[in-house]
């Protein structure tokens, strides 16, 4: 966080290198001070070494002023706190440079070393809470998404082999494509499958298996978007996450929950995309090929997102081979690449699978029953990393 120990470490810019060195003289037994002349300097430094707690702009500089530098500090280094220092007195203008740069202190020249230091210490303060707010926010994520995710994949192992698989074909989509917040879309699709846990064990066996459901069954299936909703929602910065769950069912052409009148690319992407790859892997479900699957989603004219279907036509075909593996073998991170049975045959756990920590000590527990696990095991030869970046969620 800072310069050398606890020391703040401060970006000082302005177009007068005597001014800059006189302040340092000022400042430096307190903070940690880098200086640089004019804004071009300023954010070349920005990019160099460990990163700054406060950016300190002048105004009145020519080419790139105050307001405009620390505008683009603010993307530079958002988590950085602003200070503005200028003669400027026109209070129109003072609100503009404040809300375009994020400015946090604007303090009018000249300044006596006293409130210099002191408006510093605010900065630092400041910045010090956003970022010990930003980190307990990331850990609350993180953690609620782990916990929801375990379990998940404990209670129903075949919703979330089916998230996991869906969202390797989402990845690979993503690829293809530049889209923001991309952890959003990807962990939409990996959460699309909480729902499941509304459902019978039977009616969710039969979805997985992509049996015919009764009118009643299909009536629960079509709420699990609402429930995984609901599940979703109350944590922090997933907003996005829960409104692409919330409009999965929703065709392009407008057909489908909910009855809103949205269509096209007024659906949220992440909903386009969910769609697609579910109806993918239900159509795999029930047996037929990579290319059958993307040909039958083809012949539902205006159904999905025309350049979502292509970019899956390109990226459907499987890679990497596959292996076997013994149960010591198996490790964290591995993709199933068949499904795992007990020495009598009975469904432990559906192919296309991540192994997570969770699911690797069910397996092993199972091993250590007297009917224990058919071996070897088989996983794909080259596993895609899905995890979700989750600082991407707080940035």
């Amino acid at each position: 966080m800072s310069g050398s120990g606890d020391t703040p470490r401060i970006l000082l810019v302005d177009d007068e290198q005597d001014l800059l060195d006189g302040l340092r003289r000022q400042l430096r037994r307190e903070f940690d001070v880098v200086t640089a002349v004019g804004a071009a300097n300023g954010l070349f430094t920005l990019g160099k070494g460990a990163p700054f707690e406060v950016i300190v702009s002048d105004f009145m500089m020519p080419g790139i002023n105050g307001a405009q530098f620390l505008s683009a500090a603010r993307k530079a280094a958002p988590s950085a706190t602003r200070m503005l220092l200028t003669g400027h007195t026109n209070l129109a203008d003072a609100a503009i440079t404040v809300n375009q740069g994020g400015v946090f202190r604007m303090l009018l020249k000249p300044v006596d070393t006293e409130t210099m230091i002191a408006a510093l210490r605010d900065c630092v303060a400041q910045h010090r809470l956003v970022v010990a707010e930003r980190e307990l926010l990331e850990q609350t994520l993180r953690g609620s998404v782990q916990a929801l995710t375990d379990v998940l994949s404990l209670v129903s192992p075949a919703a979330f082999g089916r998230g996991t698989r869906m969202r390797r074909v989402a990845s690979a989509i993503l690829d293809t494509i530049d889209v923001e917040d991309r952890w959003a879309m990807e962990l939409a699709v990996q959460m699309s499958q909480l729902g499941v846990v509304s459902l019978p064990p039977t009616v969710a066996d039969r979805l997985v298996t992509g049996a015919e459901l009764s009118a009643a069954e299909q009536a629960m299936v079509d709420r699990m978007p609402e429930v995984a909703e609901q599940l979703i929602s109350p944590i922090p910065r997933l907003g996005a996450v829960a409104e692409a769950i919330r409009y999965s069912r929703k065709g392009f052409d407008g057909s489908g929950a909910p009855q809103d009148g949205t269509s096209g690319e007024r659906i949220p992407f992440g909903a386009r995309l969910l769609r697609l790859v579910e109806d993918h892997d239900a159509l795999l479900a029930e047996g037929v090929s990579a290319t059958v699957a993307v040909a039958t989603l083809r012949s539902f004219a205006g159904r999905y997102d025309p350049v979502l279907l292509e970019a899956l036509a390109a990226v459907a075909a499987p890679a990497g081979g596959v292996r076997g593996v013994k149960m010591t073998e198996l490790q964290v991170g591995m993709v199933l690449a068949a499904p795992v049975t007990s020495l009598s045959g009975v469904l432990l756990v559906s192919g296309g699978q991540e192994v997570s920590a969770g699911l690797l000590t069910r397996l092993r527990n199972f091993a250590e029953l007297e009917d224990g696990v058919l071996e070897p095991v088989m996983v794909l030869d080259t596993s895609l990393d899905v995890s979700v970046p989750v600082r991407d969620a707080i940035d």
